[in-house]
């Protein structure tokens, strides 16, 4: 997902300040994607030049502030860019596969460790998980954290999906080597 957009999102509810907009993003994603200041400033400076987004001096009590708001243009390209269908599912370009191709495969054990181990990490994913939507859930009376309760939906999706898929890889490795016992017979 592009920063930007995510920015020009961010910016719909109302102008906000750099800081303010990287709180209100990161609880928005309920924690799994956060943005750091320098890619808040440099995509605010990108999106201004752009005429997507324009800077203006909001009044304060204590001193004037200087906030950011989506123009027209910037709803417009939103707009755009959220109607738009992603192009494909999700990414197989993963970091365990590769480490699955550099494993030592000589024998089953080392890459049967490394999937019980990637299988311990993604149930203690799913443990946090599912912590993080009922707390969620308890402090959202009002039903306003809608689209994270959905975000964590498809977190919990993803993590169990790749436990099945560690469970199918584990089946094909197991028959493509003969156990030792197997070996001596012949």
């Amino acid at each position: 997902m592009s920063v930007r957009y995510a920015v020009l999102g961010s910016l719909t509810s109302k102008a906000m300040h750099r800081y303010e907009l990287k709180s209100r993003f990161d609880e928005a994603t309920g924690g799994f994607w956060q943005l750091n200041f320098g890619q808040i400033y440099s995509t605010l400076d990108r999106l201004e030049r752009e005429g997507l987004v324009e800077r203006v001096v909001e009044e304060d009590d204590a001193a004037d502030r200087k906030v950011f708001r989506i123009t027209v243009k910037g709803r417009d390209k939103l707009d755009d860019w959220v109607l738009r269908p992603v192009a494909h599912s999700r990414a197989l370009r993963d970091d365990l596969f590769v480490r699955m191709l550099f494993c030592d495969r000589s024998a089953p054990e080392p890459i049967l460790r490394m999937i019980a181990r990637q299988r311990d990490a993604y149930e203690l994913e799913m443990r946090k998980l599912v912590k993080r939507k009922a707390e969620l859930e308890r402090i959202d009376e009002g039903g306003d954290a809608l689209m994270t309760d959905l975000l964590m939906d498809a977190a919990l999706f993803h993590a169990e999906a790749e436990l099945r898929w560690l469970s199918h890889v584990e089946q094909k490795l197991e028959g493509t080597w003969e156990r030792p016992s197997e070996k001596r017979r012949r």
